[in-house]
């Protein structure tokens, strides 16, 4: 008695679904890989993917340099990691852009070292002590509780335990410090580090990868430089 023969017809469907099924993995795979490399297919980032429009923002400046800000606090170990690539990034910095760091109050810790950025800012010692005080914290786990003790690890870097304490208290950093409060308030930013372009469009640090992070920051700022040169 002979076997059976298969029935090709169901062979064939079989093969048609297994065929449908791989390539339907690749559309999405593809797909996924396209979002995650953060440039679409036409070259470009996208709105609501890559960046986006920070809510009731103002309007976008019509003139003057277009101001990159990047959101941080010596707090945060994430911030220390992308401070490198912002260090390279401001080397040579685009034509027409400006950058700036607002630090964040996020807890009453975090709030103390901001203050203190503006002090060693207005005193022009910033330079001398910004990677001391990420390495401080990060690699040898200091704890800055007042402004005293960071008073005291600043003192002889550019400035004075003295200066710093003048400077921490006075009228121009305590005003420095609430305009960037007040900023902070309005790019609605939850977690850092961010950026931030002309306070009105925030890239999307969880989509975009670090080192492509000021790549967006660029494209915004010649979005909006292309948007001034149009009647």
């Amino acid at each position: 008695m002979s076997k059976r023969q298969p029935d090709r017809r169901l062979i064939t469907i079989r093969n048609g679904v297994i065929a449908f099924a791989v390539a339907m993995v690749v559309i999405i795979g593809g797909y996924g890989l396209m979002r995650s490399t953060a440039v679409d297919v036409g070259g470009e980032f996208v709105e609501g993917t890559h960046y986006h429009i920070i809510e009731n923002a103002t309007v976008v400046p019509t003139r003057g340099p277009i101001r990159v800000t990047e959101l941080f606090s010596y707090g945060c170990v994430h911030c220390r990691n992308f401070d490198p690539l912002v260090a390279d990034w401001v080397v040579d910095l685009p034509e027409g852009v400006e950058f700036d760091r607002i630090p964040v109050g996020f807890s009453p810790v975090w709030a103390q070292l901001a203050q203190a950025y503006f002090a060693l800012l207005n005193l022009d010692a910033l330079e001398q002590n910004h990677a001391r005080i990420f390495a401080a914290i990060h690699d040898n786990g200091k704890q800055f509780q007042s402004a005293e003790m960071i008073a005291d690890f600043v003192d002889g870097h550019g400035v004075t335990r003295e200066q710093f304490l003048r400077a921490y208290s006075s009228p121009a950093v305590v005003r420095a410090v609430a305009d960037a409060s007040a900023r902070e308030r309005r790019s609605r930013v939850n977690s850092v580090p961010a950026l931030m372009v002309a306070d009105y469009y925030m890239v999307d640090m969880n989509t975009v990868p670090r080192k492509k992070a000021f790549e967006v920051a660029q494209f915004l700022a010649d979005k909006i430089r292309a948007g001034r040169s149009t009647p």
